[in-house]
């Protein structure tokens, strides 16, 4: 009986090793069909390490990896950011296709661990690692997944463009000065061999980021929003359904951020991209008609129509004014071209 006991459990075993198999490739297909841009394409090789560590686990990878979630989600209600490291690359070696890990990872690195730090330079250097773990490990194991070019471009938008990190000035600087060698003085980028070859830091390419200037206007690679333009196009290129409108999304709020807010982005080159912009948000409008992106749309075309009046471009102007009236609802009175100029001055004062 003791025999037969024992040769039971270790069928139950193999039962159990074969299920999960089993399980383990339904969801990797389930995955594959579910995101077939993060998946078309894929040649990158992984690691060794991390071929060591699939073949050891064999079908006992997403038992694993369940398990290490759920001791993740403990340690970050447990404020537990420092321990988080080492077990969120557990986790992207685990499942290196996986969204989530990478981006759980790279936001511990860049927001939570990084504003534990004192020291401005300590916390730069965190916010850096945040942003090279998606870039230069996540989006070389896959190429083609949107949310990862996209949270990229959330980061240099939201974490090194904007002022909520009292670090943020030098997070700033440092971008610009490394960037500065492949520049022109005026911040647009050199194409040349010189500033391909030390693009590669960045990953980015010169002929890209050339070809943005030219859809987009002059714009300034020293800043992070430009770096938030790029990222987020190159995910525009992958993405599908909701995630197309989340790319396009960062994408048009780090140009209209340049356009509106930026304190460093001289005034004529935020006119020279006015025309570009709009047709982005339109693009972006149509695209995925709602009432928020319209009533953004409508917001920037008053202020794009209130710049262009000042800097004596009446025809972009009326042109603005033309389109904000085919956006209003039939019932709506419809304003003129005054009342959006001092809408316009209201929005810039803070009063709507």
């Amino acid at each position: 009986m003791h025999r037969l006991g024992k040769s039971v459990l270790w069928l139950a075993v193999g039962g159990c090793v074969v299920l999960a198999a089993v399980q383990s490739r339904h969801l990797a297909r389930a995955r594959q069909a579910g995101m077939p841009e993060a998946y078309a394409g894929y040649t990158a090789d992984p690691p060794p390490a991390l071929n060591f560590v699939m073949a050891g686990l064999g079908a006992f990878r997403g038992i694993v990896s369940e398990v290490l979630w759920f001791r993740a989600d403990r340690l970050q209600e447990e404020s537990r950011f420092l321990e988080l490291v080492q077990l969120s690359d557990w986790l992207t070696m685990l499942d290196p296709h996986a969204s989530e890990a990478w981006v759980y990872n790279a936001w511990n690195l860049a927001y939570n661990i990084s504003v534990m730090m004192i020291r401005p330079e300590d916390r730069l250097r965190w916010v850096k690692n945040g942003i090279a773990l998606l870039r230069d490990d996540g989006l070389r194991l896959n190429p083609k997944d949107a949310r990862l070019y996209r949270e990229l471009a959330w980061m240099y938008m939201n974490k090194i463009g904007s002022d909520l990190d009292e670090a943020s000035g030098t997070y700033q600087k440092a971008l610009a000065d490394a960037m500065a060698p492949c520049l022109e003085a005026d911040g647009r980028v050199k194409v040349s061999a010189e500033a391909r070859e030390k693009l590669k830091a960045f990953r980015m390419d010169p002929d890209r980021m050339a070809a943005l200037e030219k859809r987009f206007g002059p714009l300034d690679w020293r800043l992070a929003e430009s770096h938030a333009v790029y990222w987020g196009e190159s995910g525009v290129a992958y993405a599908s359904g909701h995630e197309a409108l989340m790319c396009r999304r960062v994408v048009y709020q780090s140009l209209v951020l340049l356009v509106l807010h930026s304190k460093t982005f001289p005034k004529e080159r935020k006119l020279a991209l006015l025309p570009a912009v709009t047709a982005y948000l339109d693009e972006t409008a149509k695209a995925f008609p709602s009432r928020n992106i319209t009533g953004i749309f409508m917001r920037f075309l008053a202020q794009a129509a209130a710049m262009s009046h000042e800097a004596g471009d009446d025809a972009f102007a009326e042109a603005c004014h033309a389109r904000f009236l085919k956006l209003l609802p039939p019932t709506m009175e419809k304003p003129t071209l005054e009342d959006l100029y001092r809408d316009a001055e209201r929005m810039r004062a803070g009063k709507m």
